[in-house]
């Protein structure tokens, strides 16, 4: 039993239980710096070659989730947050010498960007990218076309599997 409310300003829906507070966890520009790091972490191709950024609907899912859980958490871990934003979204002159913002990045420099952190030597660095990357993979790869990419084969994870039937020979 679960009702759907607005999780973010640009009217992205989060189901939500109808027992829970709407609270909000990220701060507007927090959540700006969210959705242009999911534009470059779920990026694709496309026939040319060229990167394209996410669909706005995988973004806007990934950053209401984030935004609904970490309101929902400790004041500490909120705060933590404000950090963790802060410095993905102040850190590319420091990691790829770009004098920038991450969210200003052209989508193929983020996305270059966000290599930089996964495969940094500094493994503060590289954490700073996971606090981000799993738990919006969560909610990026749990429904819709994304959860079929992972062989996950059926529309929900609450639905039924169908069994595949094999087809009945000619006698």
């Amino acid at each position: 039993m679960s009702d759907v409310a607005s999780g973010t300003q640009s009217g992205a829906e989060v189901a939500v239980d109808r027992l829970d507070w709407p609270v909000r966890g990220l701060s507007a520009r927090s959540r700006r710096v969210v959705f242009a790091y999911a534009e470059a972490m779920y990026a694709d191709e496309d026939e040319r070659g060229m990167i394209v950024p996410a669909s706005p609907a995988i973004c806007e899912r990934a950053t209401a989730w984030l935004d609904h859980s970490v309101g929902r958490a400790s004041s500490d871990l909120r705060r933590g947050f404000v950090v963790l934003t802060l410095l993905l979204e102040m850190l590319p002159l420091f990691v790829i010498g770009a004098f920038s913002r991450m969210s200003r990045l052209p989508i193929a420099r983020r996305v270059h960007y966000l290599e930089a952190l996964e495969q940094s030597q500094i493994g503060l660095l590289a954490m700073l990218l996971v606090a981000f990357k799993v738990p919006t993979s969560v909610a990026v790869f749990e429904e819709g076309e994304e959860l079929a990419s992972t062989g996950f084969d059926r529309p929900s994870t609450s639905a039924r599997r169908r069994l595949p039937v094999a087809p009945e020979r000619a006698r």
